[in-house]
């Protein structure tokens, strides 16, 4: 069953978008980006019904065929496929990896309109072709250069650019040359208009057409400084051609090449990927998504955390901060996230940059209101709880303040650290692996020291919310709780008891709102898996694997919170069905939406869906 995610985006990309290809016959889509995954939509889909990840990296090198039943590809290893677009078997296949293939990565790449041919251009200047229907390469030729290669409508001829950037229009019976005058400036794009009567170039400085009957210049159009032209694209209906920059695109009249139009793309950091089909020209960004003006989505979530109705997620250096599933602000702050948390009132978060100290923001005024100081840069974590905020320190111990009180506490022994909801209680690890629940305001013991449950060091401690209870993990993986109540009411010792043994690397867990269960993440190999465990009997009532590394657990409602593609993060309850998503789009609109449709949105979110 597809993810609740899948709804109401049809972009799958979440890395910069490199190659698009479109067939105005079948009104197929495809796309690629950096991490090799591609995606294909045809006629009468409302998100793409094909995503896959043929191969490695791609630049370029992605093509449909005319009906828009197959899909090549060509990756940054020197690895060529054709593939269906129903269901992304391989038609083809020849593959090359290693020192090898990087050499000869792909750069371009054209399937003949009747599906029996493939040609590619490759980074070591060799064009390549085969038949499809035999599986075997046909030729290899030297000197060539470019990013693209190109059929006609017949088939019979194959549109390259030498290694100095001249037009090589080759006939595929004679494997002969023909005439075409010199360009007075390199090309590194070519291609036929829709009729095949014509032939575009397009190279830094400028534009220029051709006549294909006998290879005469008819039209050029020369550019003076602007950003360069990345690309070159010729409209459904054959009467217009484009070329991209990376700021802009520019439309031309057809066979005049005369200017007609030129717009703001709005797509950051572009490659010069696009496309253009009857909606208009979409150019890709490196958010992952296409553009057509305005300003880009956020881009992919790097950090996220929630407590009851309030979530906090970073893109990279933006802050968006949602509560009640509406999106409040967004916010940047200056340098790329790596961890945050959010108090359970949703009035301060904490975060750690990449690069820089620890900073505080103040979400009714949506600005940062406090750093932590040189020491706190390169954190290993940072928790707020009501009035307080923790850290712990790259080099050990912890570091909080009261910011109520204007005090601030050092620690140099903790090992470990975590905060009540409330921000009364501060658990912490001492060096020999024994607990201490400490009162923040004085850094004093607001009980006495819990009898260990074990001669084993615990690792990771925190507090159940909203409840005089305690959670403890020690390095053996058995997972312990403690009713801290009757030390509270009769200054005794808390006497715990074990609940499970987990038999996996844990780091991290949550005790849920209600004291009946807590969550546990057990991470490995670039992703993790979380477990929801009954306190009272040890038992395992939902585990979910496969998910991000940064998955996290709200500790007011169990909700299960990970990373999305498109910007948004998806929302999961403590029996692991997805209830939520909440998703920032581009031109800073926002939607959220569960199973039975949208919940929120912007005034604007359906225009740029």
């Amino acid at each position: 069953m597809p993810s609740l995610a899948d709804q109401f985006c049809s972009n799958v990309h979440d890395a910069a978008i490199t190659a698009a290809a479109f067939d105005p016959s079948s009104g197929t889509l495809a796309s690629a980006d950096a991490t090799g995954v591609v995606a294909v939509q045809r006629q009468g889909e409302t998100s793409p019904g094909l995503v896959f990840q043929p191969g490695g990296s791609i630049d370029g090198a992605l093509a449909l065929v005319q009906g828009g039943s197959y899909v090549g590809v060509g990756d940054s290893e020197g690895t060529v496929g054709v593939y269906r677009t129903d269901d992304g078997s391989p038609v083809f296949q020849e593959i090359r990896s290693g020192e090898r293939g990087r050499v000869r990565g792909m750069r371009g790449l054209a399937i003949s309109p009747e599906g029996t041919r493939c040609a590619s251009i490759a980074a070591d200047g060799l064009v390549r072709m085969w038949d499809l229907v035999r599986g075997q390469r046909e030729v290899s030729w030297s000197g060539f250069g470019g990013a693209t290669v190109e059929f006609d409508q017949r088939g019979e001829r194959l549109l390259c650019l030498d290694d100095q950037g001249q037009i090589r229009l080759v006939d595929l019976m004679s494997r002969s040359g023909l005439h075409v005058d010199r360009l007075q400036t390199p090309a590194d794009r070519a291609c036929f208009t829709r009729d095949g009567t014509h032939v575009l170039a397009v190279g830094r400085a400028g534009v220029s057409l051709l006549r294909v009957i006998d290879g005469r210049m008819v039209a050029s159009f020369a550019t003076r400084g602007g950003s360069g032209l990345l690309n070159l694209m010729v409209s459904p209906s054959g009467d217009q051609a484009a070329v991209v920059t990376h700021r802009s695109y520019h439309v031309f009249s057809l066979p005049e090449l005369q200017p007609m139009d030129s717009k703001n793309h709005g797509a950051p950091d572009t490659s010069g990927a696009a496309h253009w089909t009857s909606t208009g020209i979409r150019v890709g960004g490196v958010d992952g998504l296409f553009h057509r003006g305005g300003t880009g989505s956020p881009g992919a979530v790097t950090a996220l955390a929630g407590y009851g109705d309030h979530r906090v997620v970073a893109h990279g250096r933006r802050m968006v901060f949602w509560s009640r599933g509406r999106r409040q602000w967004d916010l940047d702050v200056g340098a790329s996230v790596r961890d945050l948390s959010v108090d359970r009132d949703g009035r301060l978060v904490a975060l750690i940059p990449q690069d820089g100290p620890v900073r505080i923001i103040d979400t009714r005024k949506a600005q940062v209101v406090f750093d932590g100081g040189p020491e706190t840069i390169g954190a290993q974590q940072v928790d707020v709880g009501g009035p307080v905020v923790a850290v712990k320190l790259r080099d050990g111990g912890v570091r909080w303040w009261h910011l109520a009180r204007n005090q601030a506490f050092d620690l140099s022994w903790p090992q470990s650290m975590t905060l009540s909801g409330s921000g009364v209680w501060m658990g912490v690890v001492t060096p020999r692996g024994a607990v201490r629940v400490l009162d923040p305001a004085t850094g004093k013991d607001a009980v006495l020291p819990p009898t260990p449950l074990a001669d084993v060091p615990v690792k990771i401690v925190a507090f159940v919310n909203r409840r005089a209870d305690m959670l403890v993990l020690d390095r053996d993986g058995v997972l312990g709780h403690y009713d801290l109540a009757a030390s509270i009411r009769d200054n005794t010792p808390a006497v715990g008891r074990d609940v499970i043994e987990l038999d996996v690397p844990v780091d991290a867990v949550w005790g849920i709102t209600g004291g009946r269960r807590c969550a546990v993440r057990m991470n490995e190999d670039n992703a993790c898996s979380i477990a929801m465990v009954e306190i009272a009997t040890g038992e395992v009532t939902t585990y979910i694997t496969g998910l991000p590394p940064n998955a996290c657990v709200c500790e007011e409602t169990g909700a299960i919170l990970t990373p999305a593609r498109a910007s948004a993060i998806l929302e999961r309850n403590a029996e692991g069905r997805e209830q939520r998503v909440l998703r920032s789009l581009t031109d800073d609109q926002w939607i959220s939406f569960g199973p039975t449709g949208i919940i929120e949105a912007s005034d604007r979110a359906n225009e740029v869906l």
